[in-house]
């Protein structure tokens, strides 16, 4: 049985674990075989990944973003992702859990050259609460990274807390089937105001996921409201926005299954997320 394909790593603001429920929607949709699915501000790919996962073909699929996720799903989609480079990298992490941090540290150091793809996956899976590390053209920035965390005699989590999350071997699997599974995606490093300038078929279905209103820890903001209203005056096409809060009247809230979270297990709620249409 083959497994379906998964987010290379963890993400603030990730949708893996709504992406089915998103995708319901997109897919009830109105569209047909020549319909093209926009999964805007993409960052790790859970729709898109969802999407290939239901049986839509990747070069049906037109991913955007402005950060270093776009370097990682051009390189996907257009087969140069270099997996010996990737596994290389790997094989530095040390095994010793409590060197990870220090070994990251020096690896974001380092000049990118022409391996910002392969980096990028590596750096993010050691982030330090899954907050976005972006390349901004000489260095990464926001490259904060997790300690390995071990249980105290008071704490509610009884497991410890990796520094990297998957691991490397989880993560070179992740990766290996991405490389084979989402080949053909387009992908395009813009920001999705200029997609206004592209034509985008009345027929297409398209998604976005911008950072939530009112939150840190991004490289990248703009005026949701503003963009739907020039997307609408350009498409007639199907638009779907998530945000932790309704936009509007036909806006669906998604579940979150699971405990609160945290490492303490003390966080007061559990996220919201909405689904608006437009």
């Amino acid at each position: 049985m083959t497994l379906p394909l998964r987010v290379p790593c963890a993400y603030q603001g990730g949708k893996q674990r709504v992406a089915k429920q998103i995708v319901d929607v997109l897919l009830s949709s109105k569209y047909n075989d020549d319909t093209v699915f926009y999964d805007l501000c993409c960052g790790s790919g859970a729709i898109s990944i969802e999407l290939v996962n239901r049986g839509i073909m990747p070069s049906r699929i037109v991913m955007v973003d402005l950060s270093s996720w776009a370097s990682f799903w051009t390189a996907i989609g257009n087969g140069t992702f270099d997996m010996d480079e990737f596994q290389r990298l790997l094989a530095e992490i040390p095994a010793d859990k409590h060197k990870v941090k220090e070994h990251m540290t020096q690896l974001a150091s380092l000049l990118v050259l022409d391996h910002e793809a392969e980096v990028y996956p590596i750096l993010q899976a050691c982030s330090f609460g899954g907050k976005q590390i972006w390349y901004d053209g000489s260095q990464w920035v926001n490259a904060f990274f997790r300690d390995y965390w071990e249980p105290t005699a008071t704490s509610i989590r009884r497991s410890p807390a990796n520094p990297m999350q998957p691991s490397p071997r989880e993560l070179e699997r992740r990766v290996h089937a991405l490389v084979a599974g989402m080949r053909g995606v387009s992908c395009f490093r813009a920001d999705v105001m200029a997609m206004m300038s592209h034509s985008i078929p009345s027929n297409a279905v398209v998604y976005m996921d911008p950072p939530y209103r009112g939150t840190t820890g991004y490289a990248f903001d703009f005026d949701v409201l503003q963009f739907v209203n020039t997307f609408r005056t350009n498409s007639d096409a199907p638009l779907f926005v998530s945000e932790g809060r309704p936009l509007n009247p036909d806006a669906t809230q998604l579940t979150f299954g699971g405990a609160k979270g945290g490492i303490s297990g003390n966080k007061i709620s559990k996220h919201q997320e909405w689904l608006s249409r437009f």
